[in-house]
């Protein structure tokens, strides 16, 4: 029985020494396992930074082609607008001032009224002048003339338009007369002049001769 129980306390001792050595173990691949985390998070801390070190080259490297690319752009589209060229037509625009127009308007009206006051004036002046001659005449004329004067003035009264184209009509007639009778007179001078012997033409009468 001796035996036996140093034989199983020999093997619990032998037991205990491999549970510790395998704990020693264990602690010491633990230790490792420890150091290899810290190790792949400081890798991975590193690759992260190398990405984002890489994005940052890659922004820089394709920020110039972009640049390039873009004025490419720019210069395709100059020579597009340099094969067709712009027209420029200049037109001016005056905007005159509303009150400018008006200043206008009234300074218009005003001369228009004012030539009106004129025109007026000059009709009134001349009636005023016809009418003293008028009276002068008829103050100055003898029975006779002082009738054929009313009796003119009477037919005027009642139908002027007729009396004044019945006097146009004759003062065209005399001047005809008279223009006739200076042609004569030319005539006979230039022919006197050419046959001294032919007589002198007498006048043929008044240049106020009446239409029969």
């Amino acid at each position: 029985m001796e035996k036996v129980l140093n034989q199983i306390s020999e093997e619990q001792l032998q037991n205990n020494q491999e549970l510790r050595s395998v704990k020693t173990v264990q602690e010491k691949q633990n230790q490792a396992l420890e150091k290899d985390r810290e190790q792949i998070n400081l890798l991975n801390r590193n690759m992260e930074t190398m990405k984002t070190e890489q994005q940052t080259l890659l922004q820089l490297a394709t920020a110039p082609i972009q640049q390039i690319e873009a004025f490419g752009a720019e210069i395709k589209e100059h020579s597009e607008l340099l094969k067709k060229p712009l027209t420029q037509e200049i037109v001016h625009v005056h905007h005159v001032p509303r009150l400018l127009i008006a200043t206008i308007a009234l300074f218009c009206i005003g001369i228009g009224i004012s030539m009106g006051w004129y025109q007026t004036g000059q009709r009134l002046n001349q009636y005023l002048k016809n009418d003293t001659k008028w009276r002068r005449l008829s103050l100055d004329a003898n029975v006779s003339l002082t009738k054929y004067m009313q009796d003119v003035s009477d037919s005027v009264e009642q139908n002027p338009d007729k009396i004044r184209e019945e006097v146009k009509a004759e003062e065209e007639h005399n001047l005809q007369v008279w223009n006739l009778q200076q042609k004569m007179k030319a005539d006979s001078a230039e022919m006197r002049s050419l046959v001294p012997n032919i007589p002198t033409i007498t006048n043929m009468g008044n240049h106020n001769t009446k239409k029969k």
